[in-house]
């Protein structure tokens, strides 16, 4: 483990790599001593914020796999740094929602804006993490020519401050990237969730992870996002229902399971 992921090598013949991002609540002292809620505020916001158990949904689909993935968990929470935004000139900035947090998923200010120690978490933590996570994609396509990432998320019910209120949230959205997601992992994602029912894509959110180094340049690396609506797994937002969260173990290890055996197709 580094300071801010864990990385969990594959077998060698698996291109497939679980992205988690955002599974995690743990925030570092000296972090959280610059975040302006309370306590209260802040379990709050980490209840709202956090794609709870996600990593446990990844670590389960081990036990159904045929060939087992790379899985790359942030062991961080979001609100030190999201490795999912762009690290300058990201669109969430201007609701505070850039790559180092300003704002709280209701509004409220969550750092000093401008906040001095941006550059330092930056640095310290969202670089190593995007240098760890093309590592990873580096070394699939090094061994198997391609790599696909199928990067793992999950969403509350009801909409967040800054989210359209207005658009549909299904029990799963599948976030989609004109270059880098070609239309069988699509397919591939909606024939191994049908155990959730309605699945939309690119709605309530869209696209999907890819590293800068390859981002819409190297069609070599697939992608794909995995947004589950939380009430279908969780029976309050740190607390997973065990059958439900089984069952999407599996249902992610037929995605895993149809995306290796596509690349041992080619």
């Amino acid at each position: 483990m580094s300071n801010n992921l864990t990385v969990i090598p594959g077998n060698e013949g698996s291109p497939v790599i679980i992205h988690v991002p955002h599974s995690s609540h743990l925030i570092p002292p000296a972090i959280r001593a610059d975040l302006m809620l309370t306590d209260k505020e802040l379990a709050d916001e980490l209840d709202e914020a956090t794609d709870t158990a996600t990593d446990q949904i990844a670590l389960t689909a081990l036990a159904h796999v045929r060939v087992r993935p790379t899985i790359v968990i942030n062991e961080l929470s979001r609100l030190v740094i999201d490795p999912e935004r762009f690290p300058d000139g990201d669109p969430a900035e201007a609701f505070g929602r850039g790559a180092v947090y300003t704002r709280s998923c209701s509004g409220l200010q969550l750092r000093a804006e401008p906040y001095t120690r941006r550059a330092e978490l930056i640095e310290a933590y969202f670089r190593h993490y995007a240098d760890a996570v093309t590592d990873a994609v580096e070394n699939r396509l090094n061994a198997c020519g391609r790599a696909i990432v199928i990067d793992l998320h999950s969403y509350p019910e009801g909409p967040s401050g800054f989210e359209d209120a207005a658009a549909p949230r299904p029990s799963l959205c599948i976030g989609t990237d004109p270059v880098h997601t070609p239309p069988w992992l699509i397919d591939s994602a909606r024939d191994a969730f049908t155990s959730l029912g309605k699945i939309s894509e690119n709605t309530p959110y869209s696209g999907t992870y890819v590293p800068l180094m390859h981002y819409g340049i190297d069609d070599r690396v697939s992608s794909v996002m995995i947004e589950l609506r939380r009430d279908t797994y969780l029976a309050d937002p740190r607390t997973p229902h065990l059958e439900r969260l089984a069952q999407l173990g599996r249902d992610l290890a037929a995605l895993i399971d149809t995306a290796t055996a596509r690349v041992a197709d080619v």
